[in-house]
């Protein structure tokens, strides 16, 4: 499992204090392209290829919360691909306390930037297909 590490912004909290939950979508995608930087290539090169991956589906569960000024980790696993779409696990901690604040999934597919149609990567980009293929983590 790969970690991302930052602190709670204030424009990501609610008149409540913490991270409203709309922003974990949003942090997640901070750690997931970070994920896919380090270990696939630069995600901003893939859509350069065509290549992009929206998300098709997530789901979470909150457990505690983020404050302003929390340091906090997100731990990134990539669990399922199939060539033509993708899964990733989380777990958001708060770095201080050590508290699970946050654990869930989001799937993805890879799809071409205007088309929206999935498109088979193993096919299409062998060599991304292979380093997605070697970063798949058994859950």
């Amino acid at each position: 499992m790969w970690t991302f590490e930052r602190k709670v912004r204030y424009y990501e909290t609610d008149r409540m204090g913490v991270v409203h939950q709309s922003n974990y979508m949003r942090i997640l995608e901070d750690a997931r392209m970070d994920w896919i930087d380090e270990h696939i290539m630069k995600y901003s090169d893939m859509e350069k290829m065509g290549i992009i991956v929206p998300a098709v589906s997530s789901l979470g569960n909150f457990k505690a919360f983020l404050r302003f000024d929390d340091h906090f980790t997100v731990s990134v696993k990539l669990v399922e691909y199939t060539g033509v779409r993708i899964k990733f696990v989380y777990e958001v901690r708060n770095i201080a306390t050590g508290e699970l604040c946050y654990d869930g999934y989001t799937t993805h597919c890879f799809t071409r930037d205007g088309d929206y149609k999935p498109i088979p990567i193993r096919r299409k980009f062998p060599e991304i297909h292979e380093k997605f293929l070697a970063c798949v983590e058994v859950e």
